[in-house]
């Protein structure tokens, strides 16, 4: 499978590409830029905001607002009056850390991940926002917190620290959100690049985004065998997300940060973002809860 350019958007760092049921349309972020982008993808025009924060993540929240990662803080957005209100914020101590990937459980708890902007070994964990708004630590000792799903089922949270270059499953209970290490779903070979953000279909197999490797690449988690790849034409892919009123397309999110002046001219629409017509739909994605 091939991958298609939808929008030229030369981002820094594209990610958290979303579908937002209510406004039918794509999301996504340019990290290092601070850039919100929502694109309609019938009237086939774009909306941008701008923030004075590294922004990580976009998720739809509650009551028509959107949940944003700003630097290492929370914060719940309104895109109709731009009105935003902080809801937490972690690792004080640790300036230099801020929020990475991150996703919804099918309680609404929000699950996101923190990293240092020096790439420090093991400076980030992986927090859990509840419907309370209250945050509370799950895993520790995390260098590049990334991408996150849940099995069909919910018993099975799986999850990537990209320079382990390996997918976690952790039993997961829905009703406490109470995770335990279970066992190494993946592991990825050096040569296909990093791991980065991922996402579900409905067979329960994994769609892997590969930062240095051209492409998502399909993994069954229940084996660790690759199955499939959408080629994309920039090598650093960065996450992926199922999308679309039919929830059958792919919305893939790429950079340029870390390429050269000839790499670039190479893959000029690296930091774009792509679409793929898929032969499956996605599992369910779920909003936050608050």
């Amino acid at each position: 499978m091939k991958a298609d350019l939808l929008v030229d958007a030369q981002c820094i760092l594209a990610e958290s590409p979303t579908w937002h049921k209510g406004q039918q349309c794509y999301m996504w972020v340019d990290i290092e830029k601070g850039h919100l982008y929502k694109f309609d993808p019938v009237k086939k025009d774009s909306k941008k905001w701008e923030f004075p924060h590294r922004l990580s993540l976009v998720v739809p929240g509650q009551n028509r607002k959107l949940v944003l990662a700003l630097d290492a803080k929370l914060a719940r957005f309104d895109p109709e009056t731009s009105d935003l209100s902080w809801l937490a914020e972690v690792e004080e101590e640790r300036p230099e850390n801020r929020f990475n990937d991150g996703s919804c459980d099918a309680k609404g708890r929000l699950w996101a991940g923190t990293m240092s902007t020096k790439f420090t070994q093991n400076a980030g964990a992986l927090y859990c926002m509840d419907l309370d708004l209250k945050v509370k630590k799950k895993i520790d000792l995390v260098t590049i917190s990334n991408g996150i799903c849940w099995s069909l089922d919910q018993k099975t949270m799986y999850y990537i620290d990209s320079p382990t270059r390996k997918i976690q499953a952790f039993d997961f209970d829905i009703e406490t959100g109470f995770i335990s290490f279970k066992e190494i779903a993946v592991s990825i070979p050096e040569e296909m690049g990093t791991p980065d953000g991922m996402c579900m279909d409905q067979n329960g197999k994994l769609w892997v985004a590969h930062y240095g490797g051209f492409g998502v690449y399909q993994w069954d988690p229940k084996t660790g065998m690759q199955l499939d790849k959408i080629d994309v034409a920039a090598p650093h892919v960065t996450s992926c997300a199922f999308v679309g009123p039919e929830n059958n397309e792919l919305l893939i999110t790429t950079a340029r940060e870390n390429l050269s002046d000839d790499m670039i001219q190479k893959y000029p629409q690296s930091g774009g973002v792509f679409l793929c017509k898929m032969p499956v739909r996605g599992a369910e994605v779920f909003e936050a809860g608050f």
